[in-house]
């Protein structure tokens, strides 16, 4: 009899929870984390701020870190992700088969951190002439390598490319499987620290190269409460940075694999577009977005780095920005 009553008593609690939670069919399971994928770089840092400051706790919110820009866009091609950091141009590079993606923050701008690394005795852009260059497989790598190779007056043809990941670019220079490297912070500290030379930079193409967080349409529409929630923990991260630059500089400087002196230089080299910003950027009847978008693709298509016209129209979403009406 007691078991009887027992086991009632855990039959009636369990369709209690599920009234409660408003569950149909009582399938009490976990929420699937919110994936979100970026690879290494000082841009994307203010969301592993967030989560070491305790911002994502208690959120299904899952930060992950690939080792390049390519094992992102791959993973968000393959719905292993839900959210992405990439660069522009890279995400105008998916819009050729994703018409769906849509793009809630402007994370930053780069302004030198972006750059080309040559080999001790490669002091300038002319002597890069049938040398071997070493880019990651993205259009990030390429805009870069085309605004140097037009600084220097060279042609494609002139140097020879050799595709590496940026998870390789370190070892590949020590090694000197390349007699040069675009690559980007905090490899670029990295490799000037081994003696390599600095001949060209992101500062040399302003505007070109910015860095954005990017869902699906459907993923908004499915999880704006969790997308929210991580774009309010970012801008809150942020305020942090600003207002504790030490003290941030050494969170993220073990990630960086740096110390937290090398850290806070680094800000110098990119833009982070506050919250007012990122309305200026993502507003769709104006976005600044739109109009650079409208110039990246132009290049790419020009450099043969889109194989097809594409529809950057619906790219601006700010509704999941912090505060929006």
């Amino acid at each position: 009899m007691l078991a009887i009553i027992s086991r009632f008593s855990r039959i009636y609690f369990l369709g209690l929870l599920c009234l409660i939670a408003g569950l149909s069919g009582c399938d009490i399971k976990p929420k699937k984390p919110l994936r979100v994928g970026t690879n290494v770089w000082i841009g994307y840092e203010t969301l592993y701020l967030a989560r070491n400051l305790g911002y994502l706790e208690s959120t299904p919110i899952k930060l992950i870190e690939l080792p390049s820009a390519t094992d992102v866009s791959r993973a968000f091609r393959n719905h292993m992700l839900e959210v992405a950091a990439l660069t522009l141009d890279e995400t105008l590079s998916l819009l050729q088969t994703e018409s769906d993606i849509r793009v809630i923050l402007v994370m930053d701008i780069s302004n030198g951190a972006d750059t080309l690394i040559a080999q001790p005795g490669i002091d300038n852009l002319a002597k890069l002439k049938g040398k071997s260059v070493g880019v990651e497989n993205t259009a990030v790598g390429a805009i870069l390598l085309d605004g140097a190779l037009s600084a220097a007056r060279l042609r494609p043809a002139d140097i020879k490319i050799i595709p590496v990941t940026a998870d390789k670019h370190i070892q590949a220079f020590i090694d000197k499987k390349i007699d040069a490297v675009v690559c980007f912070e905090p490899v670029k500290q990295q490799l000037l620290s081994l003696g390599g030379q600095e001949l060209f930079n992101s500062a040399q193409i302003p505007g070109r190269i910015i860095d954005i967080l990017i869902t699906r349409e459907a993923i908004i529409q499915q999880r704006s409460n969790e997308l929210k929630q991580l774009l309010s923990a970012y801008f809150k991260a942020l305020q942090y940075l600003h207002k504790h630059p030490k003290k941030s500089a050494a969170i993220i400087a073990p990630r960086l694999n740096l110390n937290k002196q090398q850290v806070l230089p680094l800000y110098n080299q990119i833009s982070i577009p506050d919250l007012k910003q990122n309305l200026i950027w993502l507003q769709r009847d104006h976005a600044r977005l739109l109009s650079l978008s409208k110039q990246l693709t132009q290049l790419m298509l020009e450099k043969n780095l889109l194989y097809k016209e594409i529809d950057f129209s619906m790219l601006p979403d700010e509704s999941l920005l912090p505060h929006h009406p």
